[in-house]
């Protein structure tokens, strides 16, 4: 269900039964040849009588803030071309049965517009430390902005060796970074390193 033009392609994603309900994660690729900015990805589910079972939608990680080039100082997360994003969710609307499923559409909900890349944030030193029966995630954000920012938040996709996410852990903080300073994390398990991860950090600007 793509719009014409908008170069995002859904290039893996995962649905497994948690323990909790039905987990999705999802990554895309930026074909296009322009920065695709405020990117979504919407499923919908299908059952095998070809019936709506739910929607559900998310927001399309980058780790990378983009400035609209109209002089206003605005910054907004754009995935740039050739990059991957990714999403998850491990809360599905709860009529979904996977077992009932016949298939799935997609679509992505995006938009283009003048932007210059910012050297906003950055993860750095992101290791794997067992915890408990799972293992989590610790590192650090460095704030690479002259302004303070607020809100980090951290999402780390353990993938396999072509790059699927099969999980996804978390951390955020109702702190302030300063410019040039450091906030320290540590993510919610995960179940599955695989063999390699991925990190997107996330911040509030002041416009």
């Amino acid at each position: 269900m793509d719009e014409e033009g908008a170069g995002l392609k859904l290039v893996a994603f995962t649905l497994v039964q948690g323990a909790t309900g039905p987990e999705l994660y999802a990554a895309v690729r930026n074909d296009g040849e322009s920065p695709s900015c405020d990117a979504g990805l919407m499923f919908y589910f299908i059952d095998k009588a070809d019936q709506l079972m739910t929607t559900w939608g998310g927001s399309l990680l980058s780790g990378r803030l983009y400035r609209i080039d109209d002089g206003s100082g605005v910054m907004i997360p754009c995935i740039a071309p050739g990059e991957i994003a990714m999403t998850g969710s491990t809360d599905l609307p709860g009529e979904l049965v996977i077992e009932e499923l016949g298939y799935l559409q997609h679509r992505f909900p995006a938009f283009t517009v003048d932007v210059v890349p910012v050297d906003a944030v950055t993860a750095s030193e992101v290791k794997t430390v067992r915890r408990g029966a799972g293992s989590a995630y610790t590192g650090t954000l460095e704030n690479r902005l002259d302004v303070a920012v607020s809100d980090p938040k951290i999402t780390v996709f353990p993938v396999n060796r072509v790059g699927r996410p099969l999980g996804m852990a978390t951390s955020s903080a109702a702190d302030d970074i300063p410019p040039g300073g450091i906030w320290s994390f540590e993510t919610t398990p995960v179940d599955d390193v695989g063999v390699d991860h991925v990190a997107y950090p996330t911040v509030s600007v002041p416009p």
